[in-house]
């Protein structure tokens, strides 16, 4: 498998929705497998929150030769969002001084997202995708890129993605709090992490076992479960591979995200909407309603179910059923 990655920066001045400018843009692409003649056969994916530009990475068993993603048939195009800490413009050029010279950060939205990518997909001279795929924001993503460039693909792929109900609103709300508190992103983490999972999922896991370097809460008060030594390891390591000013302005993207009637009237693509039977962030039942929603405004849509106690992150830890549904939609059997 052919894997290119490579950086672009683009300095012509680039306008944020909410009215500031971007005195340039970088983006980090990457590029799986190898692109036709004509490049009819590229597909884009957008990664999740805390993904990057790195399919492999984050969809190792579902990228590859007669996989869900197959390189043998298609090149997968997936570029680093903006506000993001893994190569594309960063959350310090989002930063200004606002009232009390307090750090404040330009909001951007997904709509932002997707147009900046388009520059990349212009300069690398692709007319259309044969799909456009994401999960979570990077199914928001994919929506939004279906309804602002109707004629730039024949498929979108949606997985666990909805605009955010009160619920998921409120949790990005304390997650960001959090991140008040001296910048910290490991209780913000903590938090998504229980958003991520099913109940099903951590009572068949962890249950409730003592923490498994042998601390006992029956005789120490500091001691913990095995839930909480799993949710204050995850804390622990994902201060060594993101950046907590990235997770405030994507978890705010994710916040502003909707689609009007107007504009998903606009689409034109096949869209495939995943719900996620465990998925409490996302419920599926929002997303079939969604489902609903664009074949009311004249949208063909299909509505899947993938079943699975893995919660929300199902797309990136049920591999084998993810490749199943992504083989079947992709390669054309819908």
């Amino acid at each position: 498998m052919k894997v290119f990655e490579i950086d672009f920066k683009f300095d012509e001045p680039f306008a944020l929705e909410c009215g500031r400018i971007l005195p340039f843009l970088q983006l980090r692409c990457t590029i799986y497998g190898q692109l036709n003649h004509d490049k009819s056969n590229a597909v884009l994916v957008f990664h999740a929150l805390t993904g990057s530009s790195k399919i492999a990475e984050w969809w190792s068993e579902i990228l590859g030769d007669g996989k869900g993603l197959d390189t043998s048939r298609f090149a997968f195009v997936c570029v680093n969002y903006i506000g993001s800490c893994y190569g594309s413009t960063g959350a310090d050029f989002f930063a200004f001084l606002g009232k009390n010279n307090k750090k404040e950060f330009a909001p951007v939205t997904v709509r932002d997202i997707v147009r900046s990518q388009v520059c990349l997909i212009e300069h690398l001279g692709i007319k259309r995708f044969a799909a456009v795929i994401g999960g979570s924001v990077g199914g928001m993503c994919a929506l939004q890129f279906a309804a602002d460039y109707p004629e730039f693909t024949e498929k979108c792929v949606a997985i666990g993605a909805t605009p955010l109900s009160a619920f998921g609103l409120a949790l990005n709300h304390i997650q960001r709090r959090a991140l008040d508190i001296e910048n910290d992103v490991r209780i913000a983490r903590q938090i998504a992490t229980l958003s991520y999972k099913s109940p099903e999922l951590f009572d068949a896991r962890f249950g409730r076992k003592p923490n498994r370097n042998g601390e006992n809460p029956h005789e120490d008060f500091d001691s913990r479960f095995d839930v909480a030594g799993y949710l204050d390891y995850q804390g622990e390591i994902f201060t060594t591979r993101f950046d907590a000013d990235s997770y405030r302005i994507i978890t705010k993207a994710m916040d502003l995200f909707d689609l009007t009637d107007e504009e998903i009237s606009r689409i034109k693509a096949k869209v495939s909407l995943v719900g996620i039977s465990s998925d409490w962030l996302f419920p599926s039942k929002d997303v079939e309603n969604l489902a609903e929603k664009f074949k009311a405004n004249g949208v063909k849509t299909e509505y899947i179910e993938f079943v699975s106690t893995d919660g929300h992150d199902a797309f990136l830890s049920d591999t084998a059923q993810m490749s199943a549904i992504l083989r079947k939609v992709v390669n054309g059997e819908w």
